[in-house]
């Protein structure tokens, strides 16, 4: 699991408190997957009441137990290991204007420095996964200095290293309702390398950015108006998208946990109704007792087969 040290310590260090940061991790469970919810009359989603609690229990006493009796002591940062709270970087005042095109973004790039011929093919080794090119960028666009993709609760962005050897503790990434601002610190100062407004509004406190060391910036933005479909990622950027190219095809777990309960219902009634089963509905206004009339002759058919 130590591949995913350099995303999840970015995450640490833009919480600032350890709390923030494991609210985080659940609340992409809650979001993304089905196991805070209760389990699905037919199986297929969800836990019994209890498992989940059981599951995140038991990976919890796994790394207590490993922490109180393993050999070594792990590999934490020092800023993170003598405090709750995480380093963060200072405020500077920039000015206020709007950076430019993507296309003259490359133009603040450092100077490469020369290398020997060895050193020069790893150097070009590197760069080379700085190209957009390979990214993914479903229902959305590429730049030369980024890549978007959405879903229609989601947006997904990896934008280009500036130089190979950026920190994430060289970068201040603040993110609004409205837009975002990456700056990068030169020479003990930050430079605003990206400052734009987005197509539509975020839900800031639902929203965050990694460094993918080496290789990109990697933004995840949740939507304010879910279910709306940008053909753009910022306003004004001159990449824009055609929604007739947009896959708006929603996976059940994109949806609300209302709707999801309401679709699951009308696949469990539709199922009953096949097989000649009592529905919801007729369950609950017969009572136990009637529903156990109604399932024993048809169970004993099915079994006697």
């Amino acid at each position: 699991m130590d591949k995913y040290d350099g995303a999840l310590l970015a995450i640490l260090q833009n919480c600032g408190e350890l709390e923030p940061f494991l609210d985080v991790i659940l609340g992409f469970l809650n979001r993304k997957t089905d196991f805070f919810r209760p389990l699905s009359p037919d199986g297929t989603m969800g836990f019994p009441p209890g498992v989940a609690r059981d599951k995140l229990l038991k990976v919890f006493s796994k790394y207590e137990q490993v922490s109180q009796t393993g050999p070594s002591t792990p590999q934490v940062s020092p800023k993170v290991a003598s405090s709750p709270k995480v380093a963060t970087s200072p405020k500077v005042e920039t000015s206020p204007k709007v950076a430019g095109p993507p296309g003259e973004a490359s133009s603040t790039r450092p100077p490469t420095p020369p290398t020997t011929p060895g050193a020069q093919s790893k150097q070009e080794e590197i760069q080379g996964d700085f190209t957009t090119s390979n990214w993914e960028h479903h229902n959305g666009g590429l730049t030369d200095q980024y890549a978007w993709s959405q879903t229609a609760q989601d947006v997904d962005m990896k934008m280009v290293l500036p130089r190979e050897d950026v920190k994430a503790s060289d970068l201040k990434i603040d993110i609004k309702a409205h837009g975002m601002k990456v700056q990068m610190k030169q020479e003990s100062e930050l430079k605003t390398i990206l400052e734009r407004t987005f197509h539509d509004p975020v839900k800031v406190e639902e929203s965050l950015w990694s460094l993918h060391k080496g290789e990109c910036i990697q933004v995840s933005l949740e939507k304010a108006r879910e279910g709306y479909w940008w053909t753009s990622l910022f306003k004004d950027d001159g990449h824009s998208i055609s929604l007739d190219t947009v896959d708006t095809t929603r996976h059940i777990h994109e949806f609300p946990q209302e709707e999801v309960a309401c679709v699951q219902n009308l696949m469990f009634d539709q199922r009953q109704k096949q097989l000649g089963l009592p529905t919801s509905d007729e369950m609950v206004s017969a009572g136990p007792s009637a529903v156990y009339l109604l399932l024993y002759p048809v169970r004993r058919r099915l079994t006697s087969r």
